[in-house]
């Protein structure tokens, strides 16, 4: 499992100071099953989630039935940040794990009440606190930009030059059916458009990588 000193929420921070701040926060882990939500609409935010082992969806359900993928995060990663002193009283999205997954709870007092110990190393969590949430909200603004496009093919488009290596080449982190929801469409429709952009020389698709062709 992964260790504490190696995410970016305590990265610069030594083991035995990360042992100080767990003793301070009471942060709690928790094991989750594949599909087990973690957290549901309308529950009310009282921690921040770091993964320790497995992934998590960050996903808005709808009367109708239908799921958008906000995003997805894995081991390492933090969630739930969007109500980092917020006035917002209950999430208005789920978190599901999409696989067996480990997660460290930290209670978000912790983040704001600074105990009799106050010291360089609880400044520096906070500092990297501010450092993942200014990243995430540069990935939700990539994701507003490509969501903004007027075409399905636009849109897949736009995604894989966003996510293309230097060989032009794209892994894809999620399947069919969770990019087609990741890009508001069906998964029907985002086969044939693939499908389409392949046999027109566009794209190479192999398994779960995409080769960019024709930038």
């Amino acid at each position: 499992m992964l260790e504490l000193r190696q995410t970016e929420l305590f990265k610069n921070i030594t083991q035995e100071n990360i042992i100080k701040m767990m003793m301070c926060t009471r942060a709690i882990t928790k094991e989750y099953e594949a599909g087990q939500y973690i957290f549901r609409e309308e529950d009310k935010p009282e921690y921040l989630y770091l993964i320790l082992r497995g992934s998590v969806a960050v996903v808005k359900d709808f009367a109708s039935g239908r799921q958008d993928i906000l995003y997805l995060t894995s081991e390492g990663s933090v969630f739930g940040e969007e109500f980092f002193k917020s006035d917002q009283t209950r999430y208005w999205f789920d978190a599901v794990a999409k696989e067996k997954t480990v997660l460290l709870l930290l209670p978000w007092k912790f983040f704001f009440d600074f105990c009799s110990n106050a010291c360089e190393h609880h400044q520096q969590v906070n500092k990297n606190m501010l450092e993942i949430m200014s990243e995430k909200n540069f990935y939700m603004t990539k994701k507003a930009h490509i969501l903004s496009s007027t075409t399905l093919r636009e849109k897949i488009s736009v995604w894989l030059v966003e996510n293309a290596k230097g060989d032009d080449t794209v892994e894809l982190p999620m399947n069919r059916e969770q990019m087609a929801s990741y890009l508001g469409v069906t998964r029907p429709s985002l086969s044939r458009e693939l499908m389409k952009m392949q046999k027109e020389n566009l794209i190479l698709i192999e398994k779960n990588k995409v080769k960019i062709l024709n930038l």
